[in-house]
């Protein structure tokens, strides 16, 4: 975590709470947590809601407070919906346990590709059992559309070195999904056109990481899919936000019903430049950033990208309230 050397010019410096999405799942990461009321109630509601509604016999209760609990990789393959309500899940509860705990308190909140139902969730634009409910109608349509193998591949390559290496290597389906950081551009497309890109990126001494990722997110794969999710959520009710709602496709919080709905469905194709979004938080006035996953996903890529900036991940790695509450502190002063 780094300080921020002064206040932004025009107000008073705010705080943004960021829920990530595909990395959020982490077998038993609540485990410490399972005793606190607003925790426990988001895992009975999802287990409750998720049963009624079928799709699957995991419960996100044992994933989460479960330690042996299947990894994320075998999680994604075997049951995909769990790992998707799984993750959710985490995010929304630890971001719980955040709002209550953080003085001074978050003054918005920001989500990252399918963590955008976590931020709708927590803003109070969508209830819990609307967002399981999401969760399901999304899966039946993905599953329904038949899709080709397809993923994620994150890489260190600059948009500009990635675009010119997917030209020279002739890959015509693989797209830039997410400008990240300056030093980390995720890129989509079907698989056997990602390992090609993952041997070219490694030979030439570049990183690259394939993702636990279910399809290719943020990619035309997935066109129809988003068009139908869309028009389905145009039925959806969607309450007044209790704290502005960012995401990393655009860099305006949505506040219309219209925009909010937008939120909802802009994970499955539309890609992101989270960079962009940083940087206009950050003449906003907005100085500290708060990841609410456990893997310090989206506080390492803040930080990259907002180096005066305070950053934090208090709920990395499975820890209790009092380790939380100090990682505040530590960050909030």
């Amino acid at each position: 975590m780094r300080k921020d050397p002064q206040a932004p010019t025009g107000g008073t410096p705010r705080t943004v709470l960021m829920c990530p999405g595909q990395g959020a799942y982490l077998p038993g990461a609540l485990r410490h947590l399972s005793e606190v009321p607003s925790v426990s109630r988001v895992l009975r509601t999802v287990d409750a809601h998720g049963s009624a509604l079928g799709g699957t016999r995991t419960p996100v209760g044992r994933l989460l407070t479960d330690a042996a609990a299947p990894e994320p990789g075998h999680l994604v393959r075997s049951d995909p919906l769990a790992f998707d309500l799984a993750t959710y899940a985490a995010v929304v509860a630890s971001a719980t346990v955040l709002l209550d705990l953080a003085a001074p308190p978050v003054h918005a909140v920001l989500g990252h590709s399918v963590g955008d139902l976590a931020a709708l969730t927590v803003a109070g634009v969508i209830s819990l059992e609307q967002g399981v409910r999401l969760l399901h109608v999304r899966d039946r349509l993905l599953r329904d559309a038949a899709l080709p193998a397809a993923g994620l591949l994150a890489t260190d390559l600059t948009p500009e070195l990635a675009t010119d290496l997917l030209g020279a290597e002739d890959l015509p389906q693989v797209r830039i999904a997410a400008r990240n950081a300056p030093g980390q551009t995720v890129l989509a497309g079907p698989d056997d056109q990602l390992a090609a890109l993952l041997r070219t990126a490694r030979a030439l001494g570049r990183r690259a990481t394939v993702l636990t990722s279910r399809t290719a997110y943020h990619h035309p794969l997935l066109t129809e899919v988003h068009r139908t999710f869309r028009r389905l959520l145009r039925a959806q009710p969607v309450a007044p936000p209790t704290l502005p709602v960012y995401t990393a496709t655009t860099s305006r919080a949505a506040r219309t019903p219209a925009q909010l709905r937008t939120a909802a469905a802009a994970h499955l194709c539309e890609p992101l430049a989270f960079h962009r979004t940083l940087r206009a938080l950050r003449l906003a006035g907005f100085t500290t950033y708060l990841d609410s996953g456990p893997r310090a996903l989206l506080s390492t890529l803040a930080r990259a990208g907002l180096p005066d900036c305070t950053t934090a991940a208090p709920s990395r790695t499975p820890v209790g309230v009092d380790r939380i509450r100090h990682r505040l502190t530590a960050a909030l002063g």
